[in-house]
């Protein structure tokens, strides 16, 4: 019974208690809403941006993940009014000579949300968060936004759905448990035309995963961010953007990120990331309109998996109003 007490505690936190709890993300630049809420109405439109991602296809019970995160820049004047999307948040430059009319963001506000649902086997989570971010401008060129998510997470796990070689196993008559636990977030940002630098937590409310008094405590952790990059113009059409991306959760060693992306007016990008003794992962976008883009990638596992998995597909949708 010890042993499948134990073999129940790995499934339910999967690598999740113990280790990863928060989906990977391999286009986060398309979104870096899902890891930081300080990004919150940081562009000149209402952006809803949706994403779905299959991890280790091919692989029974492997990781799927979908999110919806909206955002919009506002202000308040004088009588207390909300000010129009268009009036405040930066544009994305499409080509060299777009830097010398970049001017930052006067001082605003951003509003938005991120809900998100993440399923690996019997295990599932699903989480709503409202964002809100304060965007300071630094003179003519830059912007450092503080950040703050706040919501509920929905964690569940269907007993009845696992294979026990004892058919009265008690777990089974519990069928299906659902926890509900504050979900908390915080975050700064520094960007400009060329570069951006940012820092984020996540789970800052560390919570107990009790599913069963019978069973072992499992223990929500923080999630650490640090990421940043820089624009490098080729020529005035195209651009390459190097990035880095260092991540954080206690136990496990420092994770990091290496990305690379090369752009054509803001109008086609292709690009390449690596994952510390993880993955590798091809990337490539195009905007569709001025309203509508999509991106997609695909990541190669580098460990064991890969001999069982069809890799990871990736698909992030925009929409700017």
């Amino acid at each position: 019974m010890k042993i499948v007490k134990l073999l129940i505690l790995l499934m339910v936190l999967n690598v999740v208690v113990i280790a990863q709890q928060r989906p990977h993300y391999t286009q986060y630049l398309q979104n870096m809403q899902v890891i930081n809420p300080a990004v919150t109405g940081m562009f000149r439109a209402l952006e809803i941006r949706g994403g779905v991602r299959n991890q280790w296809l091919g692989l029974e019970s492997s990781p799927k993940t979908s999110y919806l995160t909206i955002s919009t820049p506002i202000n308040f004047d004088r009588d207390m009014l909300i000010a129009g999307s268009a009036d405040y948040g930066v544009d994305e430059i499409g080509t060299r000579s777009d830097k010398n009319s970049y001017l930052s963001s006067e001082n605003h506000h951003g509003l938005g949300a991120t809900i998100l649902n993440d399923q690996t086997g019997s295990f599932g989570r699903a989480s709503i968060n409202l964002t809100y971010a304060y965007h300071l401008a630094l003179g003519d060129i830059a912007n450092l936004s503080v950040g703050v998510g706040g919501g509920v997470g929905r964690i569940s796990l269907h007993a009845n759905e696992l294979n026990f070689e004892d058919p009265f196993e008690p777990a089974l008559a519990e069928g299906s448990t659902v926890k509900w636990i504050p979900d908390v977030n915080v975050g700064v940002y520094l960007y400009a035309h060329q570069f951006f630098l940012g820092a984020s937590m996540q789970q800052v409310m560390k919570q107990k995963l009790v599913f069963n008094s019978n069973y072992e405590d499992g223990l929500e952790v923080s999630h650490y961010f640090i990421n940043g990059g820089y624009r490098f113009w080729v020529t005035e059409d195209l651009s390459f953007t190097p990035s880095v991306m260092f991540k954080y959760i206690k136990p496990l060693p420092v994770g990091i990120d290496f990305n690379l992306r090369m752009s054509y007016r803001n109008n086609f990008w292709l690009g390449g990331s690596y994952r510390k003794k993880d993955s590798f992962s091809a990337i490539m976008g195009f905007t569709i309109s001025k309203t509508l883009d999509a991106g997609y990638a695909y990541d190669i596992t580098r460990s064991s998996l890969n001999a069982v998995s069809n890799g990871t597909h990736e698909i992030v949708i925009g929409l700017k109003l």
